[in-house]
């Protein structure tokens, strides 16, 4: 089969390897569409303790279970499905109070093991699920996406609140349209970007260009600040944004990882009283949630969405990376 391999700070590689077999409580899936995620792009552009090559990278992954391994689901051939990559040991106390995703022996697919840029990859049978007809495979991509946007804005997000999401990338808008569905009163949405700010106004927000963000959400909300930030991006910039436009008594959700480490304004959130939060991948409910919004059409992705061959996967990568018009591109065997 085919494999886009990573080799190193932005070298990716069209491969030859043999198709995988899947093993005790393992299933095969024929991967019709893999999602680049921004977490992906990390790991391209420059050297990353999470992603160590030679690999093949890629979570956000639809396709079909084409064989089942001993003690997996021989019913699960035939179903189409997406992946939840996230493996957790189900053993210790934060899986068993029900939170598999802060597991501190999780593996993550396209990291700990192979993913899904590639024909066919193999993951645990507990983690897959079906996908309701009439879903694409190129939306169902991107259910893993919707599930971490709904996972941090459920936990911030009340009835009424003034919301900002910075960052308008695939998971800044799902974050956008999530908070619009828990009931915020307004949600700013902040990119450097036109066409992503364009996204957003689409799906309800309140677009706010980058450099002036702080200056308008303020005078949007009378100097208060909003209740909720959702960072989405991860850079000193953004976490410095989030503490001057959260309001005293406001809650931050970090999402984004664009950058390791990075200065904070200790003072401006202890003054503050804000609570911060870090929001890492989703749970169960999440993710079957964004799966039936996703089947209902809500939101409507399609126009995020650059379908490209596997086969050209070096070039997306290159090409998000180097900055261009594209929002999401799914990869496609």
């Amino acid at each position: 089969m085919k494999t886009l391999t990573y080799l190193g700070p932005r070298r990716m590689e069209l491969q030859d390897a043999p198709l995988p077999e899947p093993g005790d409580g393992e299933v095969r899936v024929r991967v019709a569409a893999a999602a680049i995620c921004g977490s992906d792009l990390h790991g391209f552009r420059e050297a990353s303790p999470r992603r160590i090559p030679p690999l093949v990278m890629g979570h956000e992954v639809a396709g079909t279970v084409d064989a089942a391994g001993p003690e997996a689901d021989a019913g699960l051939v035939g179903s189409r499905v997406v992946v939840m990559p996230v493996v957790s040991c189900g053993r210790c106390d934060r899986c068993r109070e029900g939170a598999p995703n802060l597991c501190p022996d999780r593996a993550l697919m396209g990291a700990s093991f192979p993913g899904g840029f590639a024909e066919a990859c193999v993951v645990p049978s507990a983690q897959v699920r079906h996908l309701p007809e009439g879903l694409s495979d190129a939306v169902a991509s991107l259910v893993e996406p919707f599930a971490n946007a709904i996972h941090a804005v459920d936990r911030a997000v009340r009835q009424g609140d003034d919301v900002l999401v910075v960052g308008a990338g695939c998971i800044g808008l799902f974050a956008t349209r999530a908070a619009i569905l828990a009931g915020a009163a307004r949600v700013f949405v902040s990119d450097t970007l036109p066409h992503r700010l364009a996204l957003a106004e689409r799906l309800d927000g309140r677009p706010v260009p980058a450099g002036s963000a702080e200056e308008e959400v303020l005078a949007e909300t009378k100097g208060d600040g909003v209740d909720v930030v959702v960072d989405a991006v991860g850079l000193p910039a953004t976490w410095a944004l989030g503490v001057k436009a959260a309001r005293f008594g406001g809650r931050m959700e970090a999402i984004g990882l664009g950058a390791v480490l990075g200065p904070l304004d200790y003072h401006g959130v202890v003054t503050k009283g804000l609570t911060v939060t870090g929001s890492y991948a989703c749970v169960e409910g999440d993710f079957d949630r964004a799966i039936a919004l996703l089947g209902s059409g809500e939101p409507d992705v399609h126009e995020w969405i650059t379908s490209m061959p596997l086969a050209a996967g070096a070039e997306a990568f290159a090409a998000l990376v180097d900055g261009t018009e594209l929002t999401k591109v799914v990869l496609v065997p």
